[in-house]
């Protein structure tokens, strides 16, 4: 059985790589923790969005009831 020879210059391109894939990991992840922070403060307008509407049909009758309207079938 002959030995595996791996020249020196693959194992720095591998450890290169690697080294280069993990701070690739790196930013995705931070990536990743911004793009949840910024779809969390959406939704949290969205909610309080849709409650600010609610409470403004609520003050002005004039606007509607809140209920849904229903078809005669």
């Amino acid at each position: 059985m002959t030995p595996i020879v791996i020249r020196q210059d693959r194992v720095n391109l591998m450890k290169k790589s690697t080294e280069d894939l993990v701070r690739e990991i790196d930013e995705l992840k931070s990536e990743l923790r911004q793009m949840k922070e910024i779809v969390g403060m959406l939704f949290n307008m969205v909610v309080e969005s849709e409650t600010d509407d609610e409470d403004d049909v609520l003050a002005f009758p004039e606007l509607g009831s809140g209920e849904t309207p229903r078809f005669n079938t």
